[in-house]
């Protein structure tokens, strides 16, 4: 046998594996309680998506010694009612030793780094670790920034670590994606050793077995969440508790308000009426029921606090149709869906209203 070359027995087993479990994977698809043709196609949709960002996340960015920057939500792939005005950067770290990110902070207004226990894999969970958001960073003036993340404190701009850490994710929230420019961001270990990542037959097993365990913890989470909505927040918004949203990853410095939303006649329009507090930021948007963010790259399917326009009494107000209704502000559409959940996020607020969400008629609408 020529050097190099080894037994197919060695990764048969292997990948016959991954497609089987792959294959049982589509039961998730099933189990979703009042879905119809539209939301078990894009169930099945959503786990390739799911499978894509895992297979990116275990085989092409899976060295805490040689991390990199990728995205674990975007436009075509999307986890737990993604904010469509942010762009996402992951990277795998180890909490045993220490990074920097270097780079240039860009024009996002709103630019936060964290470090998590990513645990969706076991428990659905993703544990904070450390937090550094933009108004505590020291950025030069040419935009250039360095941050250290490290289990240690360290000088300057310093993103803590517990020796549990696995990732770290940066959000970049944008006023408007289209004129504002991102940062520029990249990772590397401090005291880098000479070794390579070279790849085995049983790394790979371990990698695809990982790659299926993020898919089924992940979307198995925010089905839970989704009927949890279903039954306690069926066309209305309530606080709920947030150390649960920020257990699954969110940024502790908003303020999340789900409400599950339904919409079966082409007549009904769903109004969200809320008062603004002071903040840094707010947007509100509307996902499937798999909690994606419905595709804002082509229709109107979410606002913030840069693009939607308040009432002359200072309130917000917000009309959610199957189809567009001529002339009217704020006016978002489900692109087709029935139902799913809608989401208000207040980012740096000093008071968090939860929204009214009312049914009327177009006619009502119109008057």
């Amino acid at each position: 046998m020529p050097q190099g070359s080894s037994d197919q027995s060695v990764f048969g087993d292997p990948w016959r594996g991954f497609c089987e479990d792959l294959q049982q994977l589509g039961s998730l698809v099933e189990s979703a309680a009042g879905a119809d043709d539209l939301d078990r196609a894009e169930g099945y949709r959503y786990l390739t998506r799911l499978l894509r960002l895992a297979l990116e996340m275990q085989l092409e960015h899976s060295s805490a010694r040689h991390p990199s920057f990728y995205s674990l939500s975007h436009e075509t792939a999307k986890i737990g009612a993604d904010n469509p005005d942010n762009l996402y950067l992951n990277a795998a770290v180890d909490g045993r030793l220490a990074y920097e990110i270097t780079g240039h902070a860009g024009d996002a207004p709103y630019l936060s780094f964290g470090t998590k226990e990513n645990r969706y894999a076991i428990d659905g969970r993703m544990i904070s670790t450390g937090e550094l958001d933009k108004a505590d960073l020291r950025i030069a003036p040419d935009g250039s920034l360095r941050v250290v993340v490290s289990a240690e404190p360290a000088p300057g701009n310093w993103l803590p670590m517990s020796r549990q850490s696995n990732m770290v994710i940066v959000r970049q929230t944008f006023n408007n994606r289209a004129r504002e420019a991102p940062a520029r961001l990249n990772i590397r270990r401090l005291d880098p050793d000479a070794e390579y990542d070279r790849l085995s037959p049983e790394l790979l097993e371990q990698q695809l077995h990982n790659a299926l365990a993020f898919v089924a913890g992940t979307a198995k989470t925010f089905l839970g969440w989704v009927e949890r909505f279903r039954v306690e927040h069926r066309n209305r918004f309530q606080l709920g508790d947030q150390s649960f949203y920020q257990a699954a990853g969110g940024d502790p410095n908003i303020c999340y308000i789900y409400a599950f939303w339904e919409l079966e006649s082409d007549d009904e329009v769903l109004q969200v009426r809320s008062p603004v507090p002071r903040c840094d930021y707010w947007n509100f948007q509307l996902t499937n029921l798999w909690m994606e963010s419905l595709d804002y790259r082509f229709h109107p399917v979410h606002l913030n606090h840069a693009n939607a326009a308040l009432d002359a009494d200072g309130l917000l107000r917000i009309h959610v149709s199957h189809r567009p209704i001529r002339g009217l502000r704020n006016n978002l559409v489900t692109t087709g869906h029935r139902r799913g959940v809608m989401l208000m996020r207040w980012i740096g607020a000093d008071r968090h209203p939860v929204p009214e969400l009312r049914r009327l008629t177009r006619a009502e609408v119109g008057a």
